[in-house]
């Protein structure tokens, strides 16, 4: 009876052994970025409509409003991390920890997003090419709560963009 016990824990320390290397190398090639704002639900839903914002959060429409034509950036809405490198082949996985919709898509270029009445805040920015793709707009938005996944990365600098708030941007360094 001993040894039978002993080979039942040995198979299983084995079998936890292996699904921890899977997991490990799973993670090698996969990382991970967080869409973030911090929206408040009552005057966002207020100004631009219900269901805009999910939370209350700590920044209201004319503090962000505020913030963008002071700065040119509302820096609670942001990607982070905002740079990272990943291995040739491996892939994003995005999730929106705010209270808004956001958006992970590959841009050629940075630029101004889909929504106007933000670009012309921002300055007069012109949208990005992607924004002429319904697929990415509105058909990319992540909810919050929700998330994305990029598909394999080949080698090379990826740009990614939040077609709403346009300042939220990552850089992707794929070897």
């Amino acid at each position: 009876m001993p040894k039978l016990r002993m080979g039942v824990a040995l198979v299983a320390s084995l079998s936890l052994m292996l699904a921890a290397a899977g997991t490990a190398s799973a993670s090698k090639s996969e990382r991970h970025v967080n869409m973030l704002d911090d929206c408040d639900m009552v005057s966002f839903d207020a100004v631009v409509g219900d269901g805009t914002c999910t939370k209350a959060g700590g920044v209201t429409f004319d503090e962000f409003i505020g913030q963008l034509i002071a700065q040119g950036r509302a820096p609670a809405w942001r990607f982070a991390p905002s740079h990272l490198s990943v291995p040739a082949g491996g892939s994003i996985e995005a999730y929106n920890r705010g209270g808004e919709a956001h958006s992970f898509t590959e841009v050629a270029h940075f630029g101004g997003g889909c929504v106007q009445v933000l670009n012309d805040v921002l300055g007069g920015l012109t949208p990005v090419l992607e924004c002429g793709d319904p697929a990415n707009f509105p058909g990319g938005l992540v909810p919050p709560g929700g998330e994305t996944d990029t598909a394999s990365l080949p080698a090379g600098v990826h740009l990614f963009q939040c077609l709403i708030h346009p300042w939220m941007r990552a850089t992707v360094t794929v070897r």
